[in-house]
This record gives C-alpha cells, structure tokens and sequence, in this order.
C-alpha cells in the first residue's frame, strides 16, 4: 500500500455494501437501502440450517443482557427481557457467563456453577422456547480483564480464601493490562500466569457449566473465545509469552481454546456448538503480532470439528481507538484491506468440510455495529449467513420484516428494567409507568405517610430528605442545630469550638445533657454546654475531590471551578451549598438539637428536642417519629489524643478544626501532629510565616502524596512520647525544644450521645459506629433508625443520596435486608480486616466502587419491578473515575508535586530549586 493510501478508503472500498460503507462514521442510519430493493424477500428473513437446527430468520440475537445478575444469578428480569425478543426460529444468545464463582468477573455479572443459577437459566429458557426460539447459552473467564479488588470480593462472595498466588487475575502469561479498570476503579494488575494443572482446573468449569446449560435446556453452547477475555489472552503473542505446550507457536496457542471447545463438545455436541472469535479488534489490548493467522487456524480446526456456527466480529469496534486508528493498526500488520473483512473466513468454511461427513458444514455469523442496510445487506451478498445485532437492535424485539431504521432502536446499556417495555416511546412503558403511579397514588391515599426526622440539614441530611421525597410516602422533618443549613459548609471566619486536651474518647467532650424531670413542653435557661456549631473549614480550602465527583447526587450537581480547573474553591461550594439547601428550608427545624431518642413499645421513636430561643432561653419538649435518619456527619468534634505531660507543657495547644490562616503562626515555631489534607494545608501555608522549621509529627504517611512534606523547612519527626514543661519528647529518643505551638491535625469523633437509650456507643477512640450493616442500617433498630453520611471516603455526595433511598426503599417494604446473623457476620469479617480506626473507610478505589455495587444488590428485588426508579441504583460511574485520574495532577501541582513512575507524589522542580 502505498503511503498516501488511506486505509480506512481502502477498507472501506473492500467491503462496500450497496450504499453504505460500514466503516466510517457517518451516520448509517441515514443511508437507505438500494432503490426496489425487495425487503419482504430479504434473505435474512429466510430459513437457515445451523448444526442440527434450523432458524426461521438470520438475525441472530446479541450476547447481551442487563447486567441485573444479582449475586450471579440471573433475575426475572432476563425472563422478561429474553421473552419480549424471542420470535418464532431465532437463535438466542445469553450474556456473557461465567463458569466459575470465584473467577466472578464483577458485580451483577452471570455465573453458571450452582443449582440455584441453573434454575434461573431454566426459567429464561422456557419463556424463550414457548414463544418458539433457541438458546445459546454463552459461556465465558476473563482472565486478566478483572482486578485485585474484584478478585477478592468474588473469592469472599464464594466462600474461599486467597489462591496460593494471592488475589491475583490469571492469565496466559504474567502481562499486565495496563489502564484502570472499568468495575473497580483501580489497576488491572500483573496476573498471576496459570500453571498446567490451573488451565485443566478452568477446563473442567467450563465443562461443568455446559452440562448446567444443558440441563437447564439450552439448545447449545456459544464459547466466548474473544473480546479479550482468557481464552483470547492466549490466542496472542503480546500477551500469552509462555514456552509450553500453550504457547509459542499458532498451533500451541489454540490449544486451550480447542480443548474448551472439545470438552464442551463431550457435553452438546460440535453441532449444537458455536464459538465467538474477534479478530479485528484489540479489546483488553489483544493485539497479537499476527491476528489474522492466529484466527484463521483456529476458525479452520473449528470447521473440521464441524461446530454449528462461527461467530466473527468486524473491524468496526475496538479498544479505545476510532474505527481509522484501528485499520490503520491491521494494515500496519500486513493484512490486506479486503481482508479486513468477513471474506477471509468465509473462503475458509466454503474450502473446509467437516471431519464427520454428516454434520451440516459450519456457518457463518458476523457482527460488528450492523446498522439496517449494513445488517440486511451483509447476509444479501454473502458475506455472511446470518448476523448478530447489538449495538442497533438489542432495544427492539426481533421483528421480521424491517422496512426503515426507526424498527432498530439504539441499545443504551445498563440503564433501566427489563428493555424494551422501559422505552419511553412505548405504549407498553407509558402504560407500565401509569401504573407504577396510579398504584402510588392509591397506597398513599389508604396508607398515611410515614414520619420521618432527619438529624442534620448539611449535604447528608439534604439529599436524605431527596431521595426520600423521591420515593414518595414519607412526611419528612429536618433538626438543624444550626440557625442556617449547610452543615460543615457553612464558613465561619472565626471559630467558636473549644477544643479539649485531650479529648480522646467522644465522653470526654461531648457528653450528653442531662434530661430535665419536668413535665414537657418546658422552658429552661440556655445551655453552657457548647454544641460544636463552627465549621473546620478555612480561608483557602479547596475541595480536595473534583467538582465532578463532589457532587454527583440528582439535585447536587456542582458547577465547574470559575478557574477552570478540576478543584473548587471553599467559597464557591459553600455559595452552592447554601442555595441548594434552601429549598428543604420549609421542612426543617433549625436551632434545634436532639437530646435523646427513646423507642416505642408500639415501634417507631420519641425525641426529645432542644429549641434555643431568640430570648437565651431553650425550649425542650418531645415529638414521635416512626423513623430517624442521623445524618449528622462526623467533622465536628475534634479528637485529641491523650500524651503524657501535656497539662505541663506551656506552649500553646491548638486543635486544626479552629486553625484559619497560616498567618495565625507568623513568627512562632509549630509542630504539626497529622498527616491529613488539613495538616498538609496548615503546613505548607504557615510556611512563609513561622519561625524555623515546620516539625510534622508523621505516624504514616498521607496514601496518595507520601512525600508531600520532603521540601525545605520541614521536619518529619516520630510520634511524641511525652511533653514537659518546655520540650518534647518523641518516641526514638530525641527531644524537640523551642516549640511555641503544637497543633493536632488529628481529626474527628463519631459521637452520638443522644442515642445512648437506644443502641451501644461508638467504638475505642470514636472511630467506629458498632452496630451498622453497609454503614447505614442500624443492626439493632432496623425498622426506626439508620445512619447516612457515616461512610468515609467515598468521595460523592451521591453515596449518601443512594444510602438514603435504600433506606427508604427498606422502610417502606419495597426490600428485604439479609438476616441479623449475616448483617453482623460482614460487620465482624469488616472489623477483623479494617479494624476500628478504618472500619468506615473506602480506602481503595475498588472499595468506593464495589460499595456502590453492594447497595445494588440489596435492591435487587425492586429493581425486578418494571416500574422502579433505578436513577440511584446504577454503578459507580466511570466518568468518576475518569475525573480523579483527570484531576490529579492539577492536585500534585497545588502541593508542587509530580507523578513519579510509582504512581506516588514526588517533590517538583519549584521545591527542588530552592533547595539548589
């Protein structure tokens, strides 16, 4: 080809049907079917004999489902989804399914292991041949295309420990993948490369789970030996590097996928038996040296085994490149333009008979973004015998006899029900969605709303009450303690906390008030006590999340920075914070605390309520819920830890909750106890202003900038041992002297006293809420009491908004929580790996995503209803994750740090220079 080719002219050229290229990008959709072309008699509407059955019509159904797999068994939403696009003779495939529990690929994918998944094969299975069709179960290992974090949970989920190699994917070859994945949110990471004995062990899962399909009833087996997934890792050389009987040359790497196909064959039978092959992409970064050989071999022993069909997907799709970058990749490898195409295995099955002379020869199936002319046109000109619509169809049942494009609906992925009746063009989804509210409507009518108190008017307590509202049936009332809402978004210059030293357990500081004996209502002078009212933030705070992320709740999505970089600054959250909130202003309390809650004998909870008066004085007086949402938040209390001598020391004690400004330590000498996002702010802005050397008390390092203080001026010391009456003590021997301050940037309690009537206290240090399934739901009062905004670290706002519609789901009877003994065995199995200090914390990435899944899950049953709301029940969004990696640096650059190859923060040149 000479240099001035385009390929994807030239691909393109190869591979014209009628009107329409199929590799461009321009809109398909608008392109026509050739002028009198007789769609009535289109052969794709024709019969066609594959193995041993024969199909009413060529359009054969996607692997493609919803992805609803609760706890890897398929929901009675595939039922539906299954039945509304079986008809008469068509070929349906199942979703992608995995044949063993522990190589679960993530969370609400299908597995085919146990009695319990088969049953739910079975019952899609029977709609789909009532209504006249075949099933194709298609089974599938990802290998290397999880993650460590995935890997681990599908090994607790089943009941199993680490493998040998630890919580590791598997592979060909020790290859990594690189990027994050899409599931987890972390790295792929290097797989562990099977041993022998290992791909003998997958082998026989796929084998079992074949006999589950059949059992089941399916009418035969797709084998996915594409995509990326294990069996393509050992198709190609950049992947499978092994010098074994599995590798090194075309023939070897073939043989696992070929004994897959034989094992299964000992099931089914080569004629009830398809396979999935895709050559022309690079999906999982499978972009072997020599694709088309590869595929080609294998597709040729496939024929002569005589399998029912070959299932090869065009050059269309592929991983993360545009449909020109990846021809131009296949061209770069030395593979014709025309041959990027159907038309190489299509001469292969016409030159290949089968081995036994009695089976029908192999079929062809292609797919690959067919649109109606490309799909139509592709099986009228032979270049396949049927095709597999996905991406244009999956939406729409198989109607025979498309006449226009507006019968092929875009497919929108994991996005509501069971598929096509969710459409919102569809009198069947009007009718469904009228249903859903006249049903409301009349519940609401013949059951009063349930009251609700929410304790907090902040973000945690705010998006209870939406997501609550969103439900519906629930009178809602928020108690504000402050005279404003906001929470620790409402800004105060100066702060009013006094802290304690110490103040290590939540008693210490944050007692309860003693409960007044008269009858109430009652009017008693103010309380001394102070109620924590200021704030922690301070003058040059930004959001340590991007705005994306941040936000991210229905009615709570945060403008972009004005500066236009991924941080907003503090005021621009709180203005946000403060507008946003308003509008729950007319259901909430403010100036009030919660004193006491107490249980009713005939359930549901009384509160004792404290109102502070305009006139000093303090209304108490009581009022019955029959549900109570804390939503209190946990930045408000500071804890100090207690260290020996401190009562003698005479410098200055100051906690960060009250620190405003770097200023505050202009030309006195600090030691910072802390390594937290306050800690590096308070240090590198009182840089400038102190005397000497910032000394940072470190005990571990910040987890995503550990070097963040190795710069000029600042001194990491151990922890402290003890304090005198003008030195410090440290743990390694040395003493400190000339510290004028000491500043413990050492966080915040847990602290609940007024629920001390009804539930135990928090954990050692008020690190711990005891007693919470998820984080939310109370283990000893379900029915009255749950907690939203107690998780830690899981960056969105909307982890709360989807906490509380749980919440309301489970109150108002639309779930079911596990039993008491499987709530506190996770509370246990959590404590025993995260302990007390980080039992609430979603430290790693693959936590805050799989805690999204996890929530799903627990609304499995109503998501099976056709009129649910599943707006908060979907994944963690990948765009999230597309925000951190995105923000990051603009993170590194504020502390003047850059990426290192170990992905940690690492002094800049700014820093550096000044150390030259």
């Amino acid at each position: 080809m000479a240099a001035t080719d385009d390929p994807v002219a030239l691909v393109a050229k190869a591979n014209a049907r009628g009107p329409t290229t199929g590799f461009t990008d321009v809109d398909d959709n608008a392109e026509p079917l050739p002028a009198g072309f007789d769609t009535k008699n289109a052969k794709i509407f024709t019969p066609l004999k594959v193995g041993d059955l024969t199909l009413q019509h060529r359009v054969v159904h996607a692997a493609l489902g919803r992805s609803r797999a609760a706890h890897s068994t398929e929901s009675p939403l595939a039922v539906k989804y299954f039945e509304q696009r079986t008809t008469p003779g068509a070929l349906m495939i199942s979703q992608a399914t995995g044949v063993s529990l522990k190589s679960k690929a993530w969370p609400w994918s299908a597995t085919l292991e146990t009695k319990e998944h088969q049953a739910a094969v079975a019952d899609i299975i029977q709609v789909v041949h009532k209504k006249g069709g075949f099933w194709f179960q298609q089974l599938t290992h990802v290998g290397r295309c999880t993650s460590p974090g995935l890997v681990k949970h599908a090994h607790k989920e089943a009941g199993l420990g680490p493998p040998s190699y630890g919580y590791l994917p598997v592979s060909s070859s020790a290859v990594a993948e690189t990027g994050v994945n899409t599931h987890s949110g972390e790295p792929f990471g290097v797989p562990h490369a099977l041993t022998v004995e290992e791909i003998k062990e997958i082998l026989a899962d796929f084998q079992r789970a074949a006999a589950l399909a059949v059992e089941a009833g399916a009418d035969g087996v797709e084998i996915l030996s594409g995509n990326g997934f294990l069996l393509d890792q050992f198709l190609h050389d950049n992947i499978n590097q092994r010098d074994d009987q599995y590798g090194g040359s075309v023939e070897n790497r073939s043989r696992f996928p070929l004994e897959v196909v034989d094992a299964i064959a000992e099931v089914v039978g080569y004629q009830r038996l398809g396979v999935r092959v895709s050559p022309f992409s690079n999906f999982h970064e499978t972009d072997g040296s020599q694709p088309l050989v590869q595929l080609l071999h294998l597709s040729r022993e496939l024929a002569r085994r005589g399998i029912a069909y070959l299932h090869v997907g065009e050059g269309r799709v592929s991983r993360n490149l545009g449909i020109a970058e990846n021809l131009s990749r296949l061209v770069a490898k030395g593979i014709a333009p025309e041959d990027i195409s159907l038309r190489p295995f299509r001469r292969l099955l016409r030159d290949t008979a089968p081995s036994n002379s009695r089976h029908t020869p192999t079929v062809l199936v292609g797919n690959g973004g067919y649109t109606a002319t490309s799909g139509i046109l592709t099986v009228q000109d032979d270049l396949a015998d049927a095709d597999n619509h996905s991406v244009h169809t999956t939406a729409t049942p198989f109607i025979p006899g498309y006449t226009s494009y507006s019968n092929f609906e875009e497919y929108e992925g994991n996005k509501s029900q069971a598929g096509h009746s969710d459409r919102p063009d569809t009198d069947e989804s009007k009718a469904i969605r009228q249903d859903g509210a006249n049903d409301a409507a009349k519940n609401s009518r013949e059951t009063p709303n349930k009251r609700v108190a929410i304790i907090g008017a902040g973000i945690s307590g705010t998006v209870t009450a939406a997501a609550f509202q969103r439900l519906g049936g629930f009178e809602l009332q928020i108690f504000e303690r402050k005279s404003v809402p906001g929470g620790v978004w409402v800004y105060d210059p100066v702060s009013t906390t006094i802290p304690q030293f110490p103040a290590a357990e939540p008693s210490d500081i944050n007692p309860p008030l003693p409960r007044p004996n008269s009858p109430f209502p009652l009017d008693l002078p103010r309380s001394t006590q102070q109620c924590f009212l200021s704030s922690p933030i301070y003058d040059s705070l930004e959001a340590n999340i991007p705005y994306k992320v941040m936000g991210g709740a229905t009615d709570f999505n945060l403008p972009p920075p004005a500066n236009n970089e991924h941080y907003l600054s503090v005021s621009e959250v709180t203005d946000f914070v403060a507008k946003a909130t308003q509008k729950y202003s007319s259901i909430t309390q403010f100036s009030t605390t919660v004193e006491d809650v107490q249980n009713l004998p005939q359930g549901g909870v009384r509160l004792l309520l404290r109102q502070e008066n305009a006139n000093g004085t303090d209304t108490w007086y009581e009022e019955d819920f029959d549900h109570l949402v804390v939503a209190t938040g946990h930045n408000s209390v500071p804890r100090v830890p207690k260290i020996p001598g401190h009562e003698t020391w005479k410098g200055d004690l100051q906690h960060a909750s009250t620190w405003r400004s770097g200023q505050e330590f202009k030309d006195k000498s600090i030691l910072v106890i802390g390594t937290s996002e306050s800690a590096i702010d308070l240090v590198l802005q009182s840089l400038p202003h102190v005397r000497g050397d910032i000394h940072v008390c470190q005990r571990t390092p910040h987890p995503r900038c550990p070097n963040v203080f190795d710069r000029p001026g600042v001194k990491l010391v151990t922890t402290i041992d003890r304090f005198t009456e003008n030195t410090i003590h440290l743990h390694d021997g040395s003493v400190l002297h000339g510290i004028d301050a000491v500043v413990f940037a050492t966080g915040y309690f847990y602290t609940y006293s007024f629920l001390s009537n009804v539930r135990p206290p928090v954990g050692p240090g008020g690190h711990r809420v005891p007693g919470l399934y998820q984080h939310i739901f109370d283990i000893h009062n379900p029915s009255t009491i749950a907690f939203v905004g107690v998780v830690n670290a899981s960056l969105t706002w909307l982890t709360w908004e989807k906490s509380a519609f749980l919440v309301a789901l489970f109150w108002s009877g639309r779930i079911k929580l596990p039993s008491r003994e499987a709530q506190e065995a996770w509370e246990a199995d959590r404590l025993a790996e995260k302990g007390e200090d980080m039992f609430h914390v979603l430290e790693l990435p693959y936590e805050r995503v799989l805690f999204f899944d996890q929530l799903n899950e627990l609304a499995a049953e109503y998501l099976q209803q056709e009129s649910a709301d599943d707006t908060l029940l979907r994944g963690f969004p990948f765009e999230f994750i597309l925000a951190l990696i995105a923000g990051r640096p603009a993170k590194l650059k504020k502390y003047d740090l850059v990426e290192d190859v170990g992905g940690r923060g690492v002094i800049g040149p700014a820093i550096l220079d000044t150390v030259k």
